[in-house]
């Protein structure tokens, strides 16, 4: 995953945060995510793409496992 030179320094910068100070920041951040007006980001960003929707496979299902 290749992370811009802003997108490294914001994570340096909360890696030196305290505790407390990460929490507080955090919950700012999902204050501002949640006010009325944001919009979600719609779809996956340009150099990304969505992953598909992984299929149902039977076998897989948990179910009983019969031994002899």
């Amino acid at each position: 995953m290749d992370l811009t030179l802003d997108e490294l320094r914001l994570i340096a910068e909360f890696r030196k945060l305290s505790p407390a100070a990460r929490d507080e920041l955090l919950l700012h951040v999902a204050k501002l995510a949640c006010r009325p007006g944001a919009t979600p980001e719609s779809g996956a960003p340009a150099d990304q793409c969505r992953l598909k929707a992984v299929e149902q496979r039977p076998e897989t299902e948990k179910g009983p496992i019969i031994t002899e």
